[in-house]
């Protein structure tokens, strides 16, 4: 039996290194198992940040009596060793030098890569979520307001889009895996000569400097204003500000009143499988002039895709709807 130090898991199995010398146990190899199998399976909760809803490991728990061999359908530890490989794909993370290589039948398994393999597991735990940065970008939907039609603007321009997926799984393991859903404002075809109107650059400014605004696991990210900090795992039925950037550009007269705010609910608090962003824009009176926006005014959904990143993982893609802008 492993006779080393112990390997901690916050949340999950303790495991045990091993030494020269050691037998590899079913219990020993059944530990490193469940760890990974929890990070491949779909995740419990919302508050689950581990499950990446992959189906589980390839390989099933060892028994009493049996020997740990390179493969087979139960105690094998290369399709162990191929799935922590495959975590550390997705992750973007070094896989530990012992284990980088297969164990093919024949060749003894030694401290070395049983122990590799264990501290892998412990490092992807502890490593939980991960980062959006690495999710690939999409506007799946949009809309216009466009002035020639609906006239120029003054009081608050408001749409929703909602992102919606088939189970609650789906849902949280896009956000543990780097997924992101979000909103961002425009003004657009408002760049020919003459097109001057201070509010409308205001405005186009501001929105350029807000950018995009969108959730993720455990926080919330935009380029202006103030951010919340608010992420999936905190959301409720009831719409919470995400971000609100409030006041003139660059923070002064006229456009003191004016803000844009961005805030998100879901359709279940304990099991989600939809998240509405709402974006809201206010044209306040400006030194008691209500001055209109003469800019065409886009509002449009943003969708961050996890990046499988060569590790085979697929994620399933939410459904994406958004209302019309109205004027209130």
């Amino acid at each position: 039996m492993a006779s080393g130090p112990s390997i901690p898991i916050s949340g999950g199995t303790d495991m045990q290194a091993v030494e020269p010398g050691d037998q590899i146990l079913p219990a020993d190899f059944n530990e490193a198992r469940t760890n990974i199998n929890d990070m491949l399976s779909a995740p419990t909760s919302v508050t689950d940040l581990h499950g990446l809803n992959q189906g589980g490991v390839s390989v099933g728990q060892a028994v009493t009596g049996i020997t740990i061999d390179a493969l087979g359908s139960a105690g094998a530890f290369t399709e162990l060793q191929d799935d922590i490989q495959a975590l550390n794909s997705f992750y973007e993370a070094s896989t530990n030098v012992y284990i980088q290589t297969d164990i093919v039948p024949g060749q003894m398994i030694n401290h070395n890569e049983w122990n590799g393999m264990m501290y892998d597991t412990q490092a992807r735990w502890n490593d939980e979520e991960k980062t959006y940065i690495h999710s690939s970008k999409t506007n799946e939907t949009s809309q216009l307001w466009d002035v020639d039609v609906d006239g120029a603007w003054t009081g608050t321009l408001t749409s929703t889009c909602t992102f919606t997926w088939s189970t609650t799984e789906e849902l949280n393991a896009w956000f543990n895996g780097g997924g992101a859903v979000g909103i961002e404002g425009s003004i657009v075809n408002y760049d020919q000569p003459g097109d001057d109107d201070p509010q409308t650059l205001a405005w186009e400014t501001k929105l350029t400097n807000l950018g995009d605004v969108y959730i993720r696991k455990t926080g919330t990210e935009a380029g202006a204003g103030t951010n919340s900090n608010l992420g999936q795992i905190n959301m409720t039925t009831s719409y919470q500000d995400l971000n609100v950037y409030a006041g003139g550009n660059p923070g002064g007269q006229p456009y003191t009143s004016d803000w844009a705010n961005v805030d998100a609910q879901v359709n279940s608090t304990a099991s989600p499988t939809s998240v509405t962003v709402r974006m809201r824009l206010r044209d306040g009176s400006d030194g008691g002039v209500d001055a209109p926006v003469e800019g065409d005014t886009r509002i449009r959904s943003v969708l961050f895709t996890p990046d499988a990143n060569g590790s085979g993982f697929t994620f399933a893609s939410p459904t994406v709807s958004q209302t019309a802008i109205t004027e209130t």
